[in-house]
């Protein structure tokens, strides 16, 4: 299947031993408006297609970490896209430590998708299909509300809706970041937060109970430093912040029409689950499923758990046909 994308600029994918790159798969760059240059990819589907399925990771992930979860998706029909995020896995960011993100507008990625769905996304088979992991959630959220065409229906993995932070802790957030900003340091880590330690310990991680795939993106972040996200500017924090407050505004969610599917881990300890009850409350077409012995990263979990939210993914998107 050759759908002859029109890259500006070829680009890599990383392969490591039990991960290998899908069959088939063609990598490039696109430029955007600004002159950064941002990574996808396409694979495409085995059989008789049926759609497209646009992939959307979370916070500090990238395309390799899921191939698997591609061929889960090319095996049921789906060509898959991936968009990768500024500042993320091979493409450009605005930090000025490249493994610190740092954004002066969190809709930058909205932008960025914007710049390239005409030449990534529209040519590739309909009907198009969303499946967006936290981070990824927030910002296909308001894709689907800025361009209620763009998709015939939006799973969302644990996204990235509001943050289980105290007021108070936000609160102090706020007025560091006014500080750090009039004092033209912004892009600096997050003094709330610290850098993070790559690749980690899968014993004591905190998005999968599955050792084992942690593992297999703990090889990457080490085959290929390259990939790695250590942590985020303050700055980018805040305008995260404003981005969630504002999605939550109840007339921003009833304005969303395209049918919403959203996966709610268990054992949650990095998103607040409350918030995801209140979207599905408020937009027009919500479901939503409780995954009590998963964390975080449902894609990434024990197989019985992450089996299930495939499946059901894959039934929310034959339900709209």
């Amino acid at each position: 299947m050759d759908f002859n994308m029109n890259w500006d600029a070829p680009a890599r994918l990383v392969e490591i031993d039990g991960n290998p790159i899908p069959q088939g798969a063609d990598a490039g760059t696109h430029k955007m408006r600004d002159g950064k240059m941002l990574r996808g990819a396409v694979f495409p589907a085995e059989g008789e297609v049926r759609g497209t399925l646009v992939l959307m990771t979370g916070y500090s992930e990238f395309i390799e970490k899921y191939f698997e979860t591609i061929g889960d998706f090319t095996r049921r029909g789906y060509v898959v896209v991936m968009p990768e995020w500024r500042g993320h896995g091979l493409s450009d960011g605005d930090g000025r430590e490249p493994t610190r993100l740092h954004l002066q507008d969190f809709d930058q990625n909205l932008s960025d998708l914007e710049d390239r769905w005409e030449k990534l996304v529209a040519p590739l088979p309909k009907p198009h299909f969303g499946l967006a992991h936290s981070m990824g959630g927030q910002i296909s959220l308001r894709a689907v509300q800025a361009h209620p065409d763009w998709l015939r229906g939006l799973a969302q993995c644990a996204p990235m809706h509001a943050l289980p932070l105290p007021p108070l802790l936000m609160a102090i957030a706020k007025t560091v970041a006014t500080i750090y900003r009039l004092l033209g340091k912004a892009d600096s880590w997050n003094p709330l937060q610290g850098q993070a330690v790559r690749p980690g310990n899968a014993e004591t991680n905190d998005v999968t109970n599955d050792f084992d795939r942690f593992r297999r993106t703990a090889t990457l972040y080490v085959s290929a430093p390259q990939l790695q996200v250590n942590g985020a500017s303050l700055g980018w924090f805040v305008t995260a912040d404003k981005a969630m407050a504002e999605s939550r505004q109840t007339a921003f969610l009833q304005s969303i029409a395209t049918p919403l599917f959203i996966g709610t881990a268990g054992q949650e300890k990095l998103v607040d689950n409350k918030a995801h009850a209140h979207v599905l409350t408020h937009v027009q077409n919500g479901s939503g499923k409780f995954y009590a012995d998963g964390m975080h990263e449902l894609m990434m979990e024990k197989d019985a758990v992450r089996d299930e939210f495939i499946a059901d993914v894959a039934a929310f998107f034959d339900r709209l046909g």
